[in-house]
């Protein structure tokens, strides 16, 4: 019964049931009665029948369960004392048998209890893994445009910035007219844009440094090397990139405006953003659509 049940498992891809069933026939039933037959040399079948109910059984149940094997196992041994089984005075021949047959029942449970041990360990090891993970991703990133978020983005500037002699370009970037996208369009699809604006620039900044989403409709990119000609040409693609698109869906030029700074040693943070912010500002009032450096 026990073989037929775990091959309808096996068939089914449906484990959880028939190993149930099968601690049950095991627990209930095979180990009380091998216990009742060869008296107190076979208590470690009582032994591993507790331990399988608390490996294997389901939590929300194993208290009861085991309650109930419990009470079935002193019910057992008490029979056992008043009405020894026929089988307790056998041969030499019938000893090892018993003896064999009591090892190969032991090994096997040990083996898959300690087996289901370490496969729940390894799986439990993987979901921390995976839910460490998923939490570093949620810290340091914007959950809509899957770009990095402001409080990375400011931790590796600082980085670069304790490097001696370290240059690098900064570009603040803002959608022209967003309001007047969400107001036209529904925020559904400023939503779009935001995240088609973070998809260009994750995919422009590849091997050349960070993208951020700054706040709003505000992005940041930082260029690790010291090159004035990229960084105006990955601006010129992303503004282009951002206008075939919105042409492409809503027959309308959307535009992206920009400040440009470059960072050269000793200069503080606080002012290199609010030099970047002031030139992104000068583009907006001088026409938008267009990098000032």
């Amino acid at each position: 019964m026990i073989v037929t049940i775990g091959i309808i498992g096996w068939t089914t891809k449906s484990v959880q049931i028939p190993a149930v069933l099968i601690i049950l026939l095991l627990v209930w039933f095979e180990f009380p009665y091998l216990y009742y037959c060869y008296g107190d040399a076979s208590i470690v079948y009582l032994i591993l029948g507790v331990v399988g109910l608390a490996i294997f059984f389901p939590r929300n149940v194993v208290i009861v369960s085991f309650t109930v094997t419990l009470l079935e196992y002193l019910v057992i041994m008490m029979s056992s004392f008043e009405r020894p089984s026929v089988w307790r005075n056998m041969d030499e021949a019938g000893k090892i048998g018993t003896t064999l047959g009591s090892f190969v029942i032991v090994g096997v449970s040990v083996f898959a209890m300690i087996f289901e041990l370490l496969r729940s360990y390894e799986e439990q090891r993987k979901q921390l893994l995976s839910l460490s993970e998923d939490l570093n991703f949620a810290a340091n990133h914007d959950p809509l445009t899957r770009l990095y978020n402001r409080r990375y983005l400011v931790n590796q500037v600082n980085e670069w910035i304790c490097k001696p002699e370290k240059s690098f370009w900064i570009v603040l970037m803002d959608v022209d007219d967003f309001k007047a996208v969400n107001d036209t369009y529904g925020h559904g699809y400023g939503d779009d844009v935001l995240r088609e604006a973070g998809r260009l620039m994750l995919e422009e900044m590849m091997g050349k440094g960070i993208a951020a989403r700054f706040g709003g409709e505000e992005f940041m990119l930082v260029f690790e090397q010291d090159d004035r000609e990229q960084v105006l040409h990955s601006f010129r693609n992303i503004q282009e990139g951002l206008r075939r698109y919105s042409q492409n869906t809503r027959q309308t030029d959307i535009t992206i405006s920009g400040g440009m700074e470059r960072y050269e040693a000793d200069k503080q943070l606080d002012l290199l953003f609010t030099s970047v912010d002031r030139k992104l500002y000068t583009a907006k009032n001088n026409g938008k659509n267009r990098i000032v450096e």
